[in-house]
This record gives C-alpha cells, sequence and structure tokens, in this order.
C-alpha cells in the first residue's frame, strides 16, 4: 500500500501542471461554448376556488375556462399584456378545472420572469373581477335588506317580513368571493428543455477535468500493482 501511495503522488507531481491546466482549459471551454438553440420552457402553476353568489359567469367553473381562454378577457382587463404577449396568451395558458369549483391555472414561456408575470397578471385580474362582482352582490342584497327591515308593515305581513330578512341574511351568509389557493410560486417553476448557462457550463467543464486528472492518475497506478501480484 505504501509503494501504491508513493507513486500516485510521483505521478501527480510529474503531470500536476499539464492536468491542472487542462482542467482550467475544460473550465474555459465550458464557459464559452455556445448554448444549442433549443429554448427553455419554464411552466408556473396556479390553484384557486371559485366563488359562490350566483353569478353564472364566474362561479362556474365552465364558464370561466372560456372567459379565462377567450380573447375579450385579456383585452379587456390586461391590454398591456395582451398587446405584449397575445400570441402566446392564446397557446400556452392553460386552465383546466378541478374538483368541485377548483380551477387550475398553467402558463409557459421562455423565461421565469415572464412566465411568472404572464400568471400572476392572469390570476390577480380574475380575482379583481370576482371581488368586484361579489361586492356589487353583496352590496345589492344588504341595501335591499334595509329597505325590507325599514319598511313598516301590518300584523299580517311581519310574519312574511321576518321570512324574507331572514332569507337574505342567509344569502349573505353563503356568500363567499373567489379564494387563491396556490398561489403561483416561481421558487415551484417547472423546467423543460433547459439549457446550462455559462457558470454552470464552466463548473461542469472543471468537473470533467478533475475527474479525467484522477483516472488519469489512479488508473495507471491501480493497473500495474495489480500485475505484480
Amino acid at each position: 500500500m505504501g509503494h501504491m501511495i508513493q507513486r500516485l503522488k510521483e505521478r501527480m507531481n510529474k503531470y500536476f501542471l499539464i492536468l491542472l491546466a487542462t482542467t482550467i482549459l475544460l473550465g474555459v471551454i465550458g464557459w464559452l461554448l455556445p448554448v444549442g438553440q433549443e429554448k427553455s420552457s419554464y411552466t408556473l402553476e396556479t390553484t384557486l376556488t371559485l366563488g359562490n353568489y350566483d353569478n353564472p359567469d364566474l362561479n362556474d367553473p365552465r364558464s370561466v375556462i372560456i372567459l379565462l381562454t377567450e380573447t375579450p378577457f385579456v383585452e379587456e382587463h390586461l391590454n398591456d399584456l395582451w398587446e405584449e404577449k397575445f400570441e402566446q396568451i392564446g397557446t400556452n395558458l392553460q386552465v383546466t378545472a378541478g374538483p368541485g369549483k377548483i380551477i387550475n391555472l398553467s402558463y409557459t414561456d421562455h423565461s421565469e420572469e415572464s412566465t411568472a408575470k404572464v400568471l400572476n397578471k392572469i390570476t390577480r385580474a380574475f380575482m379583481k373581477l370576482d371581488k368586484e362582482q361579489f361586492d356589487k352582490k353583496q352590496k345589492f342584497i344588504q341595501d335591499y335588506k334595509k329597505t325590507i327591515t325599514s319598511e313598516e308593515v301590518g300584523p299580517e305581513a311581519k310574519a312574511d317580513q321576518q321570512r324574507f330578512i331572514y332569507e337574505l341574511n342567509t344569502a349573505l351568509f353563503d356568500m363567499k368571493p373567489a379564494k387563491l389557493l396556490k398561489p403561483a410560486d416561481i421558487n415551484a417553476i417547472n423546467t423543460e428543455n433547459r439549457a446550462f448557462n455559462s457558470k454552470e457550463r464552466a463548473v461542469l467543464g472543471i468537473l470533467l477535468g478533475v475527474t479525467l486528472s484522477f483516472l488519469w492518475i489512479v488508473f495507471p497506478v491501480i493497473f500495474k500493482e495489480q500485475s505484480f501480484e
């Protein structure tokens, strides 16, 4: 064993500069190596649950899927985004229904920043529209309840008035706006066809150089020792 260690030291001293230069060269080549033409694809997802306030356009999953995937919604609520990404949104935005009133949105683009930006803008636009319609419906019921409560009615109509107020209170209690269940998290982004950047290619080149150097130093000594046994 001592003889083998001595030979390893001798080979390392003898070829150290050559192996060091090779390792550095592979790192430089990795840094300068041109990236392939295939672009990376980044996919980000978000999940929300639809509201409950008797709005067929915003409370029904099938209607919401149609709403979010049609041109008028983005043009009306995200005009700047539509002008910038009108081609990609039509093909790269996917909206699917989950169980109950769950809606899943996913968007794919060629950069992490753009993917997160587009998906977050679309999600926020829908949530804002939903909140506006929810508040409008809630205010309408509350105002109607005030009107009914303030009316003076005869004893024979009092029971009907109380029952109507109770129904309005129940409607207000059951109303719910849409809720974001899983925000778009850029740390959880899915990557496809991702090309290594210059730094990563340089590190791979250096690791390859270190591996080849190790093999160059160790293998000849091991094989020579085995041949003497």
